[in-house]
């Protein structure tokens, strides 16, 4: 694997970058600063006889096209994502992680997994998971399903799978994401762009040529019928008139069993609801969209009152909707290159990507 040295420095005509780091805070307040921001997609604890004060971690993360790639070093922890949490915040991705040191045990069943020695193993999301990492120093990849399923041979079925790192495949994949996190700041968007297609071959190719027990179904088969209503959700939040009643007759499914199936994560308008606010909060956030006004985002995505949206998006995101776009533009004339604790921009790009 190629040493990582950087390359360059960011600019503003560069990808987006983020550094989150427990470096400036107290010694006793890093770890619930940690377990703060990676519980956006995670639950996290220390083992019991780690103090927090012993803690440190930190990331440094590039937003290319749709894909989050960064380098994570942290010391020794338990994760977890639980099946309601996993229907509740609709992340639905693959997130591989390639390790320069340490490593991760995996509960799967009744089988325990272990990574090799700078091992590539591959977690989906969109499943349980349960495991124990030791101190590591890891090179991780959030990818939408959308853009690396298609790819698959089987793409249900990877929950775990490791790629042998002596393998060709494995040598290639493991170098080529080295290689492009050390270039990283120095990319344009179309370099980006162009690094993504190969990331994703290579990343089919390692993965296809594991040996896998293709009938083995996932642990949240039981969850496709809920998965199905939500995936028709979030094609038509952007009308106004989609609400319960609609969703139970586009998806050919009752009002009673609608509301007993999104039940257990909050029920079905408040799931449309916090879609929608996501899908605002994006917006704002947004280079893209930095010249089109707060009420324009309210009512591209089926908000039909300024006023109620605001309410809405200062109880849920803690401030008001320009508060949002103003702190996303401070970063953006940072080039999003700040140490300090606060800054926390992956986290929008994880929950974004959904």
């Amino acid at each position: 694997m190629p040493k990582l040295t950087r390359q360059g420095a960011p600019d503003q005509s560069r990808i987006p970058m983020s550094l989150f780091s427990t470096e400036g805070l107290p010694a006793a307040e890093r770890f619930a600063a940690w377990r703060e921001s990676v519980g956006v997609f995670l639950e996290v604890r220390q083992p019991d006889a780690t103090s927090p004060a012993d803690f440190s971690a930190q990331v440094e993360g590039y937003l290319l096209e749709d894909v989050f790639l960064s380098r994570c070093t942290t010391r020794a922890q338990k994760f977890d994502r639980h099946a309601a949490r996993i229907a509740q915040d609709s992340i639905d991705h693959y997130m591989i992680q390639v390790f320069l040191d340490g490593g991760v045990e995996m509960n799967r069943g009744n089988n325990l997994l272990r990574t090799p020695q700078n091992g590539v193993i591959v977690f989906d999301l969109g499943e349980v998971m349960d495991t124990f990492n030791t101190d590591f120093d890891v090179l991780s990849l959030i990818i939408p399903r959308r853009r690396l399923a298609p790819l698959l041979t089987y793409p249900d079925s990877l929950q775990g799978a490791c790629v042998d790192p002596d393998s060709g495949a494995g040598i290639l994949f493991s170098n080529f994401v080295a290689t492009l996190f050390s270039v990283a700041p120095t990319l344009t968007p179309v370099d980006a762009s162009l690094s993504v297609r190969t990331l994703l071959d290579l990343a089919a190719m390692a993965f296809n040529g594991i040996a896998l027990k293709t009938g083995d179904l996932p642990e949240l088969a039981q969850q496709a019928e809920l998965m199905r209503v939500q995936n028709y959700i979030k094609e038509r939040l952007s009308s106004p008139a989609l609400e319960p009643d609609s969703v139970a007759e586009g998806v050919g499914m009752s009002r009673a069993r609608l509301y007993r199936l999104f039940a257990p994560i909050g029920g079905v308008a408040d799931y449309i609801r916090e879609q929608r606010l996501r899908r605002c909060l994006a917006d704002l956030l947004s280079a893209q969209h930095v010249h089109r006004q707060i009420a324009d985002v309210a009512y591209r995505w089926g908000f039909s009152d300024p006023v109620s949206f605001a309410k809405a998006f200062k109880q849920r995101f803690g401030r008001t909707p320009s508060e949002a776009r103003d702190a996303a533009a401070t970063l953006m004339r940072r080039g999003g290159d700040d140490p300090r604790p606060g800054n926390r921009l992956y986290e929008q790009w994880i929950t974004g990507l959904a």
